[in-house]
This record gives C-alpha cells, structure tokens and sequence, in this order.
C-alpha cells in the first residue's frame, strides 16, 4: 500500500491531480474536500488509498485522515 503522496502539483482539476513525486507524474483521484483543500497549493501530501482491480489501478487521494478512513 502506498501510505501517502508527497510532491508539486503539476496538473489539477476537481476530480484529479498530477502530483510529481521524484520525477514520477502520479494521477490521484480527489473528492471535492480535498480539492478545496488543496486549490491554491502548488506542493501537497496526501493520503493514499490503492485499488488495484484485474484490470486497473488506481489512487486515490485525501487531505485528511477521517476522508481516507470514511472512504
């Protein structure tokens, strides 16, 4: 599992971001919450939660403990 992100935003909307970690663009899925959260911020960490399925994986992404838990 990857516990959480850390890096500049290179790309946001309200569904997603683009967050570059150690030269690795990572897409993470964002609620509206976090979005809010993070809106003007050009640097970010955010909890993690992994979904892997047969045929994705994906990340998701939460500015606060009690979102990522309540996922």
């Amino acid at each position: 599992m990857i516990a959480y992100i850390k890096g500049g935003i290179t790309f946001k909307n309200p569904a997603y971001l683009y967050v570059e970690a150690h030269g690795i663009g990572y897409h993470v899925n964002i609620s509206l919450s976090t979005y809010a959260q993070v809106e003007k911020s050009e640097q970010v960490k955010l909890l993690t939660h992994l979904v892997v399925k047969e045929d994705s994986h994906t990340l998701y992404g939460f500015a606060e403990a009690e979102e990522r838990t309540l996922f």
